[in-house]
Protein backbone atom coordinates (compact mmCIF):
# COMPACT_ATOMS: atom_id res chain seq x y z
CA UNK A 1 0.00 0.00 0.00
CA UNK A 2 1.03 3.64 -0.41
CA UNK A 3 3.37 5.04 2.26
CA UNK A 4 1.06 8.05 2.53
CA UNK A 5 -1.67 5.90 4.00
CA UNK A 6 -2.19 6.11 7.77
CA UNK A 7 -1.33 3.02 9.76
CA UNK A 8 -3.71 0.79 11.66
CA UNK A 9 -3.69 1.31 15.43
CA UNK A 10 -6.66 -0.84 16.46
CA UNK A 11 -9.25 -3.09 14.84
CA UNK A 12 -12.60 -4.24 16.20
CA UNK A 13 -14.94 -6.97 14.95
CA UNK A 14 -18.57 -6.42 15.90
CA UNK A 15 -21.10 -9.18 15.32
CA UNK A 16 -24.89 -9.03 15.26
CA UNK A 17 -26.62 -9.97 18.50
CA UNK A 18 -27.45 -13.67 18.56
CA UNK A 19 -25.24 -14.44 15.57
CA UNK A 20 -27.53 -12.83 12.97
CA UNK A 21 -26.26 -10.73 10.04
CA UNK A 22 -24.90 -7.40 11.26
CA UNK A 23 -27.26 -5.54 8.92
CA UNK A 24 -30.29 -6.39 6.80
CA UNK A 25 -31.52 -5.12 3.46
CA UNK A 26 -34.31 -3.31 5.31
CA UNK A 27 -31.74 -0.82 6.56
CA UNK A 28 -31.06 0.50 3.06
CA UNK A 29 -33.04 1.92 0.17
CA UNK A 30 -31.60 -0.23 -2.59
CA UNK A 31 -32.57 0.17 -6.22
CA UNK A 32 -30.74 -3.03 -7.18
CA UNK A 33 -32.32 -6.48 -6.69
CA UNK A 34 -32.45 -7.69 -3.08
CA UNK A 35 -34.18 -10.58 -1.35
CA UNK A 36 -33.84 -13.41 1.13
CA UNK A 37 -33.23 -17.13 1.02
CA UNK A 38 -33.98 -19.97 3.41
CA UNK A 39 -31.00 -22.10 4.40
CA UNK A 40 -31.65 -25.64 5.63
CA UNK A 41 -27.95 -26.12 6.27
CA UNK A 42 -27.87 -23.15 8.65
CA UNK A 43 -31.48 -23.28 9.84
CA UNK A 44 -32.17 -19.63 9.09
CA UNK A 45 -33.47 -17.16 6.50
CA UNK A 46 -30.76 -14.86 5.15
CA UNK A 47 -30.94 -11.55 3.27
CA UNK A 48 -28.94 -10.90 0.12
CA UNK A 49 -28.02 -7.59 -1.46
CA UNK A 50 -26.86 -8.67 -4.93
CA UNK A 51 -27.63 -11.63 -7.17
CA UNK A 52 -24.06 -12.92 -7.12
CA UNK A 53 -24.10 -12.91 -3.31
CA UNK A 54 -27.30 -14.98 -3.44
CA UNK A 55 -25.69 -17.37 -5.92
CA UNK A 56 -22.67 -17.87 -3.68
CA UNK A 57 -25.10 -18.78 -0.89
CA UNK A 58 -26.75 -21.31 -3.24
CA UNK A 59 -23.35 -22.89 -3.84
CA UNK A 60 -22.51 -22.80 -0.13
CA UNK A 61 -25.81 -24.50 0.68
CA UNK A 62 -24.88 -27.55 -1.42
CA UNK A 63 -21.08 -27.53 -0.96
CA UNK A 64 -20.05 -30.44 1.25
CA UNK A 65 -16.97 -28.53 2.44
CA UNK A 66 -19.10 -25.76 3.92
CA UNK A 67 -20.48 -26.55 7.37
CA UNK A 68 -22.27 -23.20 7.74
CA UNK A 69 -22.28 -19.69 6.32
CA UNK A 70 -23.51 -16.22 7.23
CA UNK A 71 -24.03 -13.15 5.01
CA UNK A 72 -23.06 -9.72 6.37
CA UNK A 73 -21.46 -11.57 9.32
CA UNK A 74 -19.86 -8.65 11.16
CA UNK A 75 -18.58 -5.10 10.94
CA UNK A 76 -14.87 -4.38 11.06
CA UNK A 77 -13.82 -1.01 12.45
CA UNK A 78 -10.28 0.21 11.75
CA UNK A 79 -8.81 3.02 13.87
CA UNK A 80 -5.99 4.78 12.00
CA UNK A 81 -3.06 6.96 13.05
CA UNK A 82 -4.64 10.05 11.46
CA UNK A 83 -7.57 9.78 13.88
CA UNK A 84 -10.04 8.44 11.34
CA UNK A 85 -12.04 5.21 11.55
CA UNK A 86 -12.91 3.07 8.54
CA UNK A 87 -15.66 0.45 8.56
CA UNK A 88 -16.07 -2.64 6.42
CA UNK A 89 -18.73 -5.36 6.26
CA UNK A 90 -17.80 -8.52 4.29
CA UNK A 91 -20.37 -10.24 2.10
CA UNK A 92 -20.15 -13.80 3.41
CA UNK A 93 -18.47 -15.83 6.13
CA UNK A 94 -18.13 -19.56 5.47
CA UNK A 95 -17.10 -22.15 8.06
CA UNK A 96 -15.40 -25.23 6.62
CA UNK A 97 -13.75 -28.26 8.21
CA UNK A 98 -10.42 -26.49 8.63
CA UNK A 99 -10.94 -22.80 7.87
CA UNK A 100 -12.98 -19.69 8.37
CA UNK A 101 -13.41 -18.00 4.97
CA UNK A 102 -14.30 -14.32 4.73
CA UNK A 103 -15.57 -13.54 1.23
CA UNK A 104 -16.02 -10.28 -0.65
CA UNK A 105 -18.06 -10.85 -3.80
CA UNK A 106 -17.33 -8.81 -6.92
CA UNK A 107 -18.43 -9.17 -10.52
CA UNK A 108 -14.81 -9.36 -11.69
CA UNK A 109 -11.47 -9.67 -9.94
CA UNK A 110 -10.46 -6.19 -11.10
CA UNK A 111 -13.53 -4.52 -9.65
CA UNK A 112 -12.09 -4.66 -6.14
CA UNK A 113 -8.91 -2.79 -7.10
CA UNK A 114 -10.24 0.16 -9.11
CA UNK A 115 -10.89 2.46 -6.16
CA UNK A 116 -7.69 3.08 -4.10
CA UNK A 117 -9.67 3.85 -0.93
CA UNK A 118 -11.70 0.67 -1.22
CA UNK A 119 -8.56 -1.31 -2.02
CA UNK A 120 -6.97 0.05 1.17
CA UNK A 121 -10.01 -1.04 3.18
CA UNK A 122 -9.78 -4.57 1.77
CA UNK A 123 -6.08 -4.59 2.56
CA UNK A 124 -6.84 -3.80 6.20
CA UNK A 125 -9.54 -6.49 6.30
CA UNK A 126 -7.20 -9.09 4.86
CA UNK A 127 -4.49 -8.15 7.38
CA UNK A 128 -6.85 -8.46 10.35
CA UNK A 129 -8.23 -11.78 9.06
CA UNK A 130 -4.70 -13.14 8.72
CA UNK A 131 -3.97 -12.22 12.35
CA UNK A 132 -7.00 -14.26 13.40
CA UNK A 133 -6.03 -17.20 11.20
CA UNK A 134 -8.91 -16.62 8.77
CA UNK A 135 -8.80 -16.73 4.98
CA UNK A 136 -9.86 -13.53 3.23
CA UNK A 137 -10.86 -13.84 -0.42
CA UNK A 138 -12.21 -11.56 -3.11
CA UNK A 139 -14.52 -13.88 -5.04
CA UNK A 140 -14.92 -13.06 -8.71
CA UNK A 141 -18.44 -13.95 -9.86
CA UNK A 142 -17.27 -14.37 -13.45
CA UNK A 143 -14.48 -16.75 -12.46
CA UNK A 144 -15.95 -18.67 -9.51
CA UNK A 145 -19.71 -18.22 -9.18
CA UNK A 146 -21.18 -18.05 -12.69
CA UNK A 147 -19.51 -21.29 -13.69
CA UNK A 148 -21.35 -24.16 -15.33
CA UNK A 149 -22.43 -26.75 -14.53
CA UNK A 150 -21.73 -25.79 -10.89
CA UNK A 151 -24.19 -22.91 -10.67
CA UNK A 152 -27.02 -24.78 -12.42
CA UNK A 153 -26.38 -27.84 -10.27
CA UNK A 154 -26.41 -25.76 -7.09
CA UNK A 155 -29.69 -24.14 -8.10
CA UNK A 156 -31.23 -27.51 -8.97
CA UNK A 157 -30.09 -29.29 -5.81
CA UNK A 158 -31.04 -26.50 -3.39
CA UNK A 159 -34.52 -26.36 -4.92
CA UNK A 160 -35.18 -29.68 -3.13
CA UNK A 161 -33.50 -28.72 0.15
CA UNK A 162 -36.80 -28.74 2.08
CA UNK A 163 -37.64 -32.31 1.04
CA UNK A 164 -38.39 -34.40 4.11
CA UNK A 165 -36.21 -37.39 4.94
CA UNK A 166 -37.29 -40.37 7.03
CA UNK A 167 -35.26 -42.78 9.14
CA UNK A 168 -36.02 -45.46 6.54
CA UNK A 169 -34.27 -43.38 3.86
CA UNK A 170 -31.06 -43.25 5.90
CA UNK A 171 -31.34 -46.96 6.73
CA UNK A 172 -31.78 -47.99 3.09
CA UNK A 173 -28.92 -45.79 1.97
CA UNK A 174 -26.60 -47.03 4.70
CA UNK A 175 -27.29 -50.70 3.86
CA UNK A 176 -26.75 -50.15 0.14
CA UNK A 177 -23.57 -48.14 0.66
CA UNK A 178 -22.12 -50.74 3.06
CA UNK A 179 -22.13 -53.27 0.23
CA UNK A 180 -20.03 -50.94 -1.94
CA UNK A 181 -17.62 -49.38 0.57
CA UNK A 182 -19.70 -46.22 0.84
CA UNK A 183 -19.59 -45.37 -2.86
CA UNK A 184 -22.70 -45.50 -5.06
CA UNK A 185 -23.68 -43.91 -8.35
CA UNK A 186 -26.25 -41.14 -8.56
CA UNK A 187 -28.72 -43.50 -10.21
CA UNK A 188 -28.23 -46.18 -7.57
CA UNK A 189 -28.72 -43.66 -4.77
CA UNK A 190 -31.91 -42.28 -6.33
CA UNK A 191 -33.29 -45.80 -6.68
CA UNK A 192 -32.42 -46.70 -3.07
CA UNK A 193 -33.84 -43.63 -1.31
CA UNK A 194 -36.78 -43.52 -3.71
CA UNK A 195 -37.69 -47.01 -2.53
CA UNK A 196 -38.86 -48.17 -5.95
CA UNK A 197 -35.67 -49.39 -7.67
CA UNK A 198 -35.97 -46.63 -10.29
CA UNK A 199 -32.81 -44.54 -10.99
CA UNK A 200 -35.07 -41.83 -12.49
CA UNK A 201 -37.52 -41.66 -9.60
CA UNK A 202 -38.52 -38.04 -8.98
CA UNK A 203 -38.99 -38.53 -5.24
CA UNK A 204 -35.65 -40.29 -4.97
CA UNK A 205 -33.97 -37.43 -6.85
CA UNK A 206 -35.43 -34.87 -4.43
CA UNK A 207 -34.32 -36.91 -1.41
CA UNK A 208 -30.79 -37.25 -2.75
CA UNK A 209 -30.63 -33.46 -3.16
CA UNK A 210 -31.81 -33.03 0.43
CA UNK A 211 -29.10 -35.45 1.58
CA UNK A 212 -26.47 -33.36 -0.22
CA UNK A 213 -27.62 -30.16 1.50
CA UNK A 214 -27.56 -31.90 4.90
CA UNK A 215 -23.97 -33.06 4.24
CA UNK A 216 -24.95 -36.71 4.57
CA UNK A 217 -23.47 -37.47 1.16
CA UNK A 218 -20.84 -35.88 -1.07
CA UNK A 219 -21.21 -35.28 -4.80
CA UNK A 220 -18.85 -33.23 -6.98
CA UNK A 221 -21.32 -30.67 -8.32
CA UNK A 222 -18.69 -29.04 -10.49
CA UNK A 223 -19.34 -31.99 -12.83
CA UNK A 224 -22.57 -32.65 -14.75
CA UNK A 225 -25.28 -34.52 -12.85
CA UNK A 226 -25.68 -37.93 -14.45
CA UNK A 227 -26.82 -41.42 -13.37
CA UNK A 228 -23.15 -42.52 -13.32
CA UNK A 229 -21.95 -39.61 -11.13
CA UNK A 230 -20.38 -40.95 -7.93
CA UNK A 231 -21.99 -40.40 -4.52
CA UNK A 232 -20.06 -41.01 -1.29
CA UNK A 233 -21.54 -41.24 2.19
CA UNK A 234 -20.11 -38.74 4.66
CA UNK A 235 -19.26 -41.38 7.27
CA UNK A 236 -16.92 -43.08 4.80
CA UNK A 237 -15.26 -39.76 3.97
CA UNK A 238 -14.62 -39.10 7.65
CA UNK A 239 -13.32 -42.64 8.16
CA UNK A 240 -10.85 -42.24 5.27
CA UNK A 241 -9.55 -38.97 6.76
CA UNK A 242 -8.83 -40.51 10.17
Amino acid sequence: MSKKRPKLTRARIIRGKGGVPIRTILEHNYVRPTGSTISVKCGAAFPWEARDEARLMWISEVDYRVHSYLPQPFRMEFDLTDGSTLTYIPDLERITENDVEINEVKRTAGEATRDPDYRFKLYLAKMVCALRGWKFRVVSAEDEIRQEPLLSNARRVRYHRLTQLQSLDYLRLGEAAAQKSGLLTWGETVAVVGGCDDPWDVNGFAKLCALIVRRHVYVDLALPIAPTRLVMLAEYIRASEN
